[in-house]
């Protein structure tokens, strides 16, 4: 299918210039296939390429097209499920386990950015701030950061109450919060077109613009046919993630899927007192809503995110909403205009967790990073490549030893609107 070209967002305003990029001709052939272009795909193809392997990676858009190219550029160690939460279901063994996966993540990312030169990244280590909207959310995050202290060892973790959270945001709507010192932002377009191009430097071949359609297994290998030809490969690594739904060819792993649209909004540059005033540290931001929105400043400019967006392409309401909550957390942007507004999909699954394993002997996946997975998607598509590779690489319950399926899949749209309008209600209501 031929895809609309990316959004104007803030990422395509300020990233370096692209590389230069060409479909795919019409015959290939290699020892691994990757399809998807984003950080799963691209730190697949580096592990892979710098083994020697001959790599081929298809993306279907442009650079850039699906979430990496979209996303707020968060940098994190953590995953949709809570480690406590995770502890209760599945041993305190095993969230220790999970513990240390996020963390790798995020040095994953740092080590991958100076072992390749990645210096136009914007990448920093600036913290991540969870503010609370009320009591209850603010006793429930600081009973977090002392589990994850007492029990997992985790030490970057720091409380705040109202008026240093007041000092963090310039706004007085939160009651308190906690201080994550080890979290960073990246521009994570620069960061996306960085990894195409380590790639390409390590003897990977990348094409976008080449939507794979079919996948078909033989004894020989498997072939990938896209509308200018073939790639014939011994083996594929899946890596579409919220667009494993544009082609017959991620059909299987789009099952366990659910997309969900995240909509962002940047203002345009802020009046000289609110610069000051606004998000001083220059942190990523979130609140404690059921609705989660998220927030951060980059070059003068707010960036405030969240989701609720339903449907496939844009919604001018979705964006109107929020705006209002923008609105509703700091006031004084009343009058500051909106300079731009994308979205793009993020893959949720059914128990919280990423997912990665084999489809067949010849065909491997990596998928549903459910919105944090800016480190969490190279570190998985990395170890992913590992495997393939016949190396051990530690994915804990990551690794699925068969493809998780999302209950009643074919209403999953009135699922997500049904869960979305449950939570506004109860935001609404202060519960």
């Amino acid at each position: 299918m031929t895809l609309p070209p990316p959004p104007a967002s803030l990422w395509r305003e300020t990233a370096p210039a692209l590389p230069a990029t060409t479909p795919a001709p019409a015959e290939l052939g290699c020892d691994v296939a990757i399809v998807g272009g984003g950080y799963c795909g691209l730190h697949a193809a580096l592990v892979l390429a710098e083994a020697g392997q001959r790599v081929v990676l298809l993306e279907a858009g442009p650079i850039g097209t699906g979430g990496s190219g979209r996303n707020g550029g968060v940098v994190s160690a953590k995953f949709r499920r809570g480690f406590a939460d995770l502890a209760s279901s599945h041993g305190l063994d095993t969230a220790r386990r999970m513990h240390a996966i996020a963390n790798d993540s995020v040095t994953h990312l740092t080590e991958t950015l100076d072992r390749h030169g990645l210096t136009d990244t914007g990448f920093t280590r600036s913290g991540a701030l969870k503010c609370a909207h009320n009591v209850r959310a603010f006793a429930h995050a600081k009973h977090e950061a002392e589990w994850l202290h007492e029990t997992l060892g985790e030490t970057g973790l720091e409380v705040l109450g109202a008026a240093r959270v007041a000092e963090e945001t310039g706004t007085e709507g939160f009651v308190g919060g906690v201080l994550q010192h080890g979290a960073g932002t990246i521009q994570p377009l620069a960061y996306l077109a960085g990894l195409w191009r380590a790639a390409e430097a390590q003897g990977a071949t990348l094409h976008a613009d080449t939507a794979v359609e079919r996948l078909e297994e033989t004894p020989q290998g498997v072939t990938l046919t896209h509308p200018q030809g073939q790639v014939t490969a011994e083996r594929v690594l899946l890596a579409t993630n919220a667009y494993s739904w544009l082609t017959p060819a991620g059909a299987t792993l789009s099952r366990s899927l659910v997309p969900f649209r995240s909509a962002m909004i940047a203002t345009e540059r802020l009046p000289a007192d609110l610069d000051r005033r606004l998000l001083p540290q220059g942190r990523s931001y979130t609140e404690t809503r059921r609705m989660m929105r998220w927030f951060r400043k980059i070059g003068g400019r707010i960036l405030f995110g969240g989701r609720g967006a339903l449907g496939a392409v844009d919604s001018p309401a979705a964006f109107k909403r929020l705006h209002e909550a923008m609105i509703g957390i700091f006031p004084a942007l009343r009058e500051v205009p909106v300079a731009l507004r994308w979205s793009g999909q993020v893959a949720l699954t059914f128990d919280g967790l990423p997912h990665a394993g084999q489809l067949s002997d010849r065909v491997a996946y990596a998928a549903g990073f459910n919105g944090a997975g800016v480190a969490m998607s190279g570190l998985v598509g990395a170890r992913m490549a590992q495997r393939m590779l016949g190396r051990e690489a530690d994915l804990g319950l990551i690794a699925r030893d068969s493809l998780p399926r999302v209950p009643f899949h074919p209403l999953r749209a009135l699922g997500v609107r049904g869960v979305t309008f449950g939570y506004e209600m109860l935001d609404r209501l202060g519960l």
